[in-house]
């Protein structure tokens, strides 16, 4: 039977199985010649994950009853068992043991780089600056709040928890990039203006409302990181300015 706000929560778990295009911007600084090949990555890899994610559903959805999907976390391994019995379900689960190694190696890449350069431009504390080599502090710290949100969540309360917190980051996004595009006229381009900023902020306070509803104490800690964080710029960011003052 379908749902309306069932689908609605779906959509922040799916939004979040699509993120991962966006990583080159984190190790922007690191890109040979960063104006011409971000844009191209962001594209390339927008294309990419989308194939990639619509070609493993149309796999999973085709291979196997939907009863025996629904409601299931390891869905790769019950539609592997479907197509090629036990000796193919064995294969599915090291492949994606491998995946989840790989993705989990691009993050402690990506992630701590950006804790770093927030440090840099004073939004962070200094320690987690680095001058030269890999940001160690940002690694041991992002790892440490990993293994505290490993230990103390389900899995499907840190996809809604994750998923919920990166709409609204993401949405936020959005808003900036229409207030510059206000503040700095045509200059500023954005593809699809102004239907294509507009339409994906509707459909992110749709979800945000739908996932408000069905998992308010995630979303509940989702807000609570998000202003966690504004309270962390805050400080700081008066700190830098009363520094620059003196």
């Amino acid at each position: 039977e379908f749902s309306v706000s069932a689908f609605g929560i779906s959509l922040v778990w799916i939004s979040f199985s699509y993120s991962g295009w966006n990583a080159a911007v984190y190790i922007g600084g690191e890109v040979r010649d960063p104006e011409q090949n971000l844009p191209r990555s962001l594209l390339l890899g927008t294309i990419f994950v989308t194939i990639l994610y619509l070609a493993l559903n149309a796999v999973f959805v085709f291979s196997a009853p939907l009863t025996e999907l629904s409601g299931q976390l390891e869905v790769g391994r019950i539609a592997a068992r479907a197509i090629g019995g036990s000796v193919l379900e064995e294969a599915v689960s090291v492949i994606i043991a491998l995946v989840l190694i790989s993705s989990a190696s691009s993050l402690v890449m990506a992630g701590p780089r950006v804790t770093a350069k927030m440090a840099m431009d004073g939004y962070l504390p200094a320690w987690l600056t680095v001058a030269d080599g890999p940001p160690r502090a940002a690694i041991a710290i992002q790892a440490a709040l990993a293994l505290i949100l490993l230990w103390t969540s389900s899995f499907e309360a840190l996809l809604t928890y994750i998923g919920f917190t990166l709409g609204i980051s993401t949405a936020v996004t959005v808003v900036a990039l229409l207030v510059l595009r206000h503040r700095e006229g045509k200059s500023v381009r954005i593809p699809g203006f102004p239907i294509v900023p507009w339409l994906f902020l509707c459909g992110v306070v749709a979800m945000t409302a739908f996932a408000v509803v069905q998992k308010p104490l995630e979303c509940l800690v989702g807000f609570g990181t998000i202003l966690a964080g504004l309270i962390a710029w805050f400080f700081n960011r008066r700190a830098v300015v009363t520094k620059i003052n003196c």
